[in-house]
């Protein structure tokens, strides 16, 4: 492998970014259209598998929506990655997230759980792998700034997330297939990408703002105990399967961890007057806050297992996570453009009337034509994507700002992961 380190930033990444942000919101495009096509699923009778689409879409939307537009927006708030590694190794991780997703689209709904989808799961981590690398690398001997850190963390709990893809394969071989044990791997993998990298990810980019109007008072607290609740709170995915009080207890702390960090959070954010600024913001910071608040509440027994019983409150709180707090924080960045609000106001029309379909659907309350009422308000989901693509065609690219002087580093290769069975 070539040198991490760039000797100067270059064009390259002028080009990378707002390409790889168009790319995204794509991509973003083609999960809304899919997420119509399962909602008109079972009206229209379709010749294949919902399930496999099912995971193509899932699949699609970690790894064509969320983490390459999270990649751009980093790159952008982050000068030093782009000042202090080269541009070839962007485009290379760039191209590996993007051609692993493009390959779980395609296969996952013709194949499910196959060989070939199997090796384009296997290659996303092993992209995330190599992300994280060169993150850590550009970061490396900088000041640990809450910024930084929440970068760095979020980085070490996606490695950490994929234990849980490896893990399916010998529990499965093992006769574990559909066990409690199975499960519990694959919602590893889940609350690692959504508590973990997601949701740190967005608060690395949202204390870098901070940082600009030094209103960074509780960023320390907040990074500490926020890193600190995301191991016991994973206790709260498996209490599905009633493991014991104990669990309750480990959950419970976590959780209450976490409404602890959201106290400081919030002060931080109030100081900022970002919601001043940028009106978009308030969806997902309410999505944030709610969904901290929901997971204390799912330390209780009998609201983890209502939880379980009703699949249309599992699905509303993966939307609350993946299209209201995350997708909604990537929108909140282009705000301040008329029509990019436009396209967004009319995607959160969606999000939350989906989610009150879906909450009332899982409290078993009776609405006439509620199947076709979710597809109908799905419908501005994509068109919402389509008018926030138009304007950011519209709109000015993403400006390169330069950072400091670079630091000269050697590099160190990147081990291959391997593994079957990958979920």
């Amino acid at each position: 492998m070539r040198s991490l380190i760039s000797a100067a930033p270059g064009p390259g990444h002028r080009r990378l970014q707002p390409t790889l942000l168009g790319l995204s919101f794509f991509n973003l495009l083609l999960v809304a259209l899919l997420g119509l096509l399962l909602r008109a699923y079972p009206l229209l009778g379709l010749p294949f598998s919902y399930h496999n689409l099912l995971h193509g879409h899932s699949h699609f939307a970690f790894g064509g929506w969320v983490q390459p537009v999270l990649l751009a927006l980093l790159l952008r708030a982050f000068p030093e990655l782009e000042a202090r590694v080269s541009p070839g190794h962007w485009r290379a991780v760039t191209v590996l997230l993007l051609g692993a997703a493009w390959g779980m689209l395609l296969s996952f709904p013709v194949q499910g759980y196959a060989a070939v989808s199997i090796a384009f799961s296997t290659l996303s981590i092993g992209a995330g792998a190599y992300l994280a690398v060169l993150c850590w690398r550009a970061l490396r001997g900088l000041p640990p700034t809450p910024a930084r850190r929440f970068l760095g963390r979020g980085l070490v709990w996606m490695l950490l997330s994929a234990i849980g893809p490896f893990a399916t394969g010998p529990i499965a071989a093992s006769g574990g297939l559909g066990s409690p044990l199975y499960h519990d791997a694959v919602y590893w993998y889940l609350h690692f990408q959504y508590n973990g990298f997601f949701s740190f990810a967005v608060l690395a980019l949202l204390y870098r703002r901070f940082e600009k109007s030094g209103s960074t008072r509780g960023g320390q607290r907040c990074f500490g105990l926020f890193s600190v609740a995301a191991l016991p709170s994973y206790a709260l995915s498996v209490l599905w399967s009633d493991p014991g009080v104990l669990f309750h207890i480990i959950g419970g702390a976590g959780a209450v961890l976490q409404l602890a960090a959201l106290a400081y959070l919030l002060r931080d954010l109030r100081a900022s007057r970002l919601l001043r600024t940028q009106p978009l913001l308030w969806l997902p910071m309410a999505a944030l806050s709610l969904k901290l608040w929901l997971q204390a509440a799912s330390a209780l027994p009998a609201v983890a297992q209502l939880a379980y019983r009703q699949r249309p409150f599992v699905i509303a709180y993966l939307h609350l996570v993946l299209l209201g707090f995350v997708s909604g924080f990537v929108f909140a960045q282009f705000s301040t453009r008329p029509a990019f609000r436009r396209g967004a106001y009319l995607f959160f029309f969606s999000f939350v009337s989906t989610e009150l379909l879906l909450l009332a659907q899982g409290a078993q309350v009776y609405l006439p034509a509620q199947q076709q009422l979710l597809l109908v308000c799905s419908i501005p989901f994509p068109v919402g994507v389509l008018l926030m693509m138009r304007a950011l065609k519209k709109g000015q690219p993403v400006k390169y700002r330069p950072a400091g002087k670079p630091v000269l580093a050697t590099a160190r290769s990147v081990s291959t992961i391997r593994a079957s069975g990958v979920c």
